[in-house]
Parts: structure tokens; sequence; C-alpha cells
């Protein structure tokens, strides 16, 4: 029976599509994890240039805006190193105030930063940039339990309702035989 419900309905199919997404987006939420401070690299240098970097997706329409700091390490023969900060975490004139300026930043293997400080002056702390990151994070998991709840209702009323259209086929079979 559940072999023939696959077969003729289309959208019990595309329930399961949806049951595999909405676990996947919550496996994410879950598996992915942010870098403890000590995987985190350090650079201390001088902060040459900043830029606004803005990226539009055409596929989904979004739009993400984040700040290109481009520092110049203190130890001779380093290469420059451009550190991106979201725009939610800091401001335009926070990072316009530290061109020029010593920083010390602390980043990941994408080169985001989580901690940056110039002078005493703390910008970025990790403790409030991992909490925002996680809250992305969470986003997933909340999807993921509402694609999972909605393809769960959409495979169980197609279910049901296929498995009655086959049953209703089968009974006239049934009484023809019969007689």
């Amino acid at each position: 029976m559940l072999a023939q419900i696959w077969k003729d309905s289309t959208l019990v199919k595309l329930a399961m599509l949806g049951l595999l997404i909405g676990l996947g987006f919550i496996g994410y939420g879950h598996l992915s994890g942010l870098p403890d401070r000590a995987e985190l690299q350090i650079v201390d240098g001088t902060v040459t240039g900043a830029s606004k970097v803005t990226k539009k997706r055409r596929k989904t329409g979004t739009t993400s805006i984040h700040y290109e700091l481009t520092v110049k390490p203190q130890k001779a023969g380093e290469p420059e190193l451009k550190l991106t900060i979201p725009e939610a975490e800091i401001t335009e004139m926070s990072v316009r105030s530290i061109i020029t300026r010593p920083v010390h930043a602390e980043f990941d293997s994408e080169k985001d930063v989580y901690v940056l400080s110039s002078g005493s002056r703390e910008l970025l702390s990790y403790a409030s940039t991992l909490e925002r990151r996680k809250l992305g994070l969470r986003q997933y998991q909340v999807d993921g339990v509402a694609i999972l709840a909605a393809s769960s209702a959409v495979m169980m009323i197609m279910g049901g309702y296929t498995a009655f259209r086959i049953r209703r086929r089968r009974d006239p079979e049934a009484d023809a035989a019969g007689a």
C-alpha cells in the first residue's frame, strides 16, 4: 500500500523532499559550530584602509553588507590581510575611527573578525560576536522545524487522501469480480 501511495502521489514525494530539507536545516544549525577563542588567529597591525561591501544575490534577492578592513601586520614581511565584519556588528563611524590606527584583531580561517580592539577601546567582543552569530544558526533550526512540520502535514494529508483514492478504485473491482 505504501509503495502504491508513493507511486500515485507527487505531493507525497515533494513532502518527503521537504522533510529531508527540514532535517538538513536542523542538522546544519546544530552541527555548525562557531570557533573557540583559542582557535582564532591573531593579528596586531595598522588599518590601512576600509570599505563597505554590498553583495546582492540575484536568485534570492537578499542583500548582505559588511566592512572589509585592510590590516598591515606589525611583523615585517607578512602580507596585508583583508578582514571582514558584518555591518550589524559594528558602526561605520567606528570603522572610520580606526583607519590608520593600530588594532588587535582575532579572526577565523575565513577572515571573519570576532574580536577587534584599538588601543584600550574594544570595538567587538568575543562574547557579543558569538551571541549574534549563534542567532543566525538558531534561525536555521527554526526554519528547519517549520519546513519539517509543514512537510509532515502535507505528507499525512496527501498520503491519507491517496490511500482513500486507491481503496475506492479497488472496491468497484472487488464488487465486479464477486458478481
